[in-house]
This record gives structure tokens, sequence and C-alpha cells, in this order.
């Protein structure tokens, strides 16, 4: 790993700028002083000192009393170690104190109502696990391809059919409206219906319960928007409605305007 490359994994740890820079030269060194860290490192002497103190307070520095003083580097893996222990535990004590303030009396407060858009592989794959993991009924989803051809661009969206898939288990309706020139969706028990659209670029996911998730993959990346309350019923109206219009795939299946497991929406 280069330098650079190991500053800003130091930083990623909790390690201010100055501290990471002395540190590196420090490890570089193996053992040294002041004066001479200040060389390697770059940083205004003065700011050696205090980084040093920094480190030797988190243990990953060791100091020798001597006129001047000698520093020297813990054994990296051990000190690697201290620091991921207490970045989680620092982490751990943020989010109890984030969670206190969320679940603070809200009292007065108008509830927003609108959208959210989501930006990243990462950040999409939680919202698409979190409205399938939300559903209580049933799930309708419209053009799941797009699903399954984001787990060929970020492997983490190979667990999503997976996923899809438990949901039987727990009792839920999966419905699918598919493009006519899309491959069977191979999703036991899934309902799956036919409707033409040229926009192959966008996934839809309406749950019964909860926000509405809309997936749309875009040139250099993939994105998601979410939506709430009047905007998610809404969202269900035009779902039930595309349902219903869409062709059934079983062959001399009735049609009706239920949903797939008999009941009607509820919005």
């Amino acid at each position: 790993m280069s330098e650079k490359n190991a500053i800003k994994a130091l930083r990623d740890l909790g390690l201010t700028e100055y501290e990471a820079r002395v540190y590196t030269a420090l490890t570089r060194l193996k053992a040294g002083i002041a004066s001479e860290i200040h060389q390697i490192s770059g940083i205004p002497r003065p700011a050696v000192y205090g980084a040093l103190k920094k480190l030797v307070m988190r243990g990953i520095v060791e100091v020798q009393p001597s006129k001047p003083m000698r520093y020297r580097v813990a054994d990296p893996a051990a000190a690697l170690e201290r620091l991921k222990s207490s970045f989680m535990t620092d982490a751990e004590a943020a989010l109890h104190a984030l969670e206190e303030v969320y679940a603070a009396d809200g009292s007065g407060r108008e509830e927003e109502i609108g959208i959210w858009v989501h930006h990243g592989a990462g950040r999409v794959y939680e919202k698409v696990m979190e409205v399938l993991s939300r559903a209580e009924r049933d799930i309708l989803i419209i053009n799941p391809a797009l699903l399954e051809s984001l787990g060929h661009l970020y492997n983490i969206f190979l667990h999503v059919n997976e996923a899809i898939r438990s949901m039987t288990g727990r009792g839920i309706s999966i419905r699918a409206v598919s493009p006519a020139d899309t491959s069977d969706w191979n999703i036991p028990g899934a309902k799956r219906r036919i409707h033409h659209w040229r926009e192959k670029g966008i996934c839809a996911m309406i749950p019964d319960i909860g926000d509405v998730l809309v997936v749309v993959s875009v040139e250099h990346g993939v994105m998601a928007i979410t939506a709430g309350d009047a905007l998610a019923r809404m969202c269900r109206d035009l779902g039930e409605a595309l349902w219903r219009a869409s062709v059934d795939t079983e062959v001399n299946a009735p049609r009706t305007d239920q949903t797939a497991d008999g009941f009607k929406s509820k919005y």
C-alpha cells in the first residue's frame, strides 16, 4: 500500500490528518525524535508534538523518556486492532446518542411528505432490501429484470432474488409485471404478467405497506427514489391499474381485479 493510501486508511479509522502522517512517518523510521518525524512527514514541528501526544494516548506509539524524547510505533497489527476497537466504540456511542435524538418526542413537528433520492449501488441495494423486509402481505414488482441485470454490474445485487424467494416462505404474495421481451423471472410461486412498454431502465417495487421504491439505472451508475404517504398510495393505485391491464402469462388464466392472494387492494 502506498504511503498516501496508508494515510487515508488511518484517517478512515479516526486519526486526524496530522496524526496519520506522523504515524506513517514514524512507521518508516521505526523509531525517531520529533525533528526527524518533522522532516519526513512535512508537517509543522509544533504540530508533530501534538500529534505524537495523541498517538501515545491512543496506545499506538511508545515514548522513551530521554532527551530528546524518542518515539517508536507499536506493533502495526496490535495498533490496528486498537484503532478498530476505538472506532467501533465511538461509532456505537454515536449511534446510541442519535437513536435517542431520533426517538425524542416529535410533537408539534409536521411530518415531511415527499420523495427522497438515493445514489450509489450500495445505498440502492440497502433500500431494495428494506422494502422487501417491510412487506407484510403482498409486493408488486414492475420490471424485475432490471434487478437481475444490476446483479451483473454489482455483485451485491445477486442477493436480491434470494431475498425475494425467501418472502414466499413468510406467506407474502409476489407479483411481477414485465416487458414482453424479457426472460422469465425464476421466482417459484410468483405471479407474472406481461405489459408492453419501452422504458426498461426503471424498476418499481410496490409493497402493501411502507414506502414505494423506484430503481433507475443511469449511464454511470444506479439511483433510487422512495415515496411515502400520499405519493405511495398513488403509486399503489397506479401499480394495481397496471397489473389489471397486463396479460397473464398463464394460458387461459382467469382475469380478476383482485391482487394475487385474493384480496382487493386497500388503496
